[in-house]
């Protein structure tokens, strides 16, 4: 896929791949990076975990690296699953240096490693790219296969907002800014979506714009909004005790007023 340049993208007339994973959203590694220069705030939270829990790792979803800089800062060995070939690519430029780390290509919801795991994690919201409960349960069995008896399983998701689930129609809101790595352009991302309440699915537009080109790039993708009593629901489905919930990266435990839910938890092996 074309980054920065004169790519426009516009995918509200085709269908959604049969993998979220497929998506050009997640082919295009160096935008995703400079896009989310902002989420440094679980950071130290991964590290700890790491520290704790390690020192074999494996993270779900492991993207371009950027908290496997984290559990590798820790000492612990990594293990990085993704399914972007682009994503991986990055991860092992900014890894190229460290000798206790595996980036190996897969899905989430269908890997074997042979092996067993201290912690297993996914991060940052990963977890809402399964769609399905099906999804969500082969993923967590394949999980509970990678574990023994006192290995942590970890996962952080927001909590949906019906204010972001319902906006009007077609409303535009500014969502982030970032600086295009190719041009140096500031760049505003606008989002609209459109909620399904029934399977739980939120389409999700982003508008991408620069002083001087307006909406050059458009994306769409899906996220399902999962909430707590779901997750508390597949959780037992897939033979998971639920440890602890908290509702940030400080262990405040989770609330009605909480913008995130991380499970940490233990399968029951």
């Amino acid at each position: 896929m074309a980054s920065g340049g004169n790519a426009k993208l516009n995918y509200s007339s085709m269908q959604i791949p049969a993998s979220e994973f497929d998506l050009p959203l997640y082919q295009d590694a160096r935008r995703y990076d400079a896009e989310h220069w902002w989420k440094t705030d679980d950071l130290n939270f991964w590290n700890t975990m790491a520290s704790r829990h390690g020192p074999a790792v494996l993270e779900l979803a492991a993207g371009t690296g950027r908290l496997a800089l984290e559990v590798l800062g820790s000492g612990c060995d990594y293990t990085g699953l993704e399914a972007s070939e682009a994503f991986l690519a990055r991860a092992r430029e900014k890894l190229a240096q460290y000798d206790n780390v595996r980036l190996l290509p897969g899905d989430m919801r269908d890997f074997d490693l042979s092996r067993q795991f201290d912690l297993i994690f996914i991060g940052f919201n990963s977890f809402l790219h399964l769609l399905k409960d099906e999804d969500a349960l082969a993923t967590l069995r394949c999980v509970r296969r990678h574990c023994h008896q006192g290995t942590r399983f970890v996962i952080d998701i927001f909590v949906p907002d019906p204010v972001f689930l319902y906006r009007p129609e077609g409303k535009r809101v500014e969502t982030m800014t970032y600086y295009d790595p190719d041009t140096g352009e500031r760049v505003t991302v606008e989002e609209t979506n459109s909620y399904d309440p029934e399977p739980g699915i939120n389409h999700i537009y982003w508008y991408y714009s620069t002083a001087g080109r307006q909406d050059f790039l458009s994306y769409k993708f899906t996220m399902r909004m999962y909430f707590p009593d779901t997750i508390d629901r597949l959780f037992h489905e897939a033979g998971f005790q639920i440890l602890e919930k908290w509702g940030d990266y400080t262990g405040k435990k989770l609330s009605p007023d909480s913008q995130l839910q991380i499970y940490i938890t233990k399968a029951m092996v």
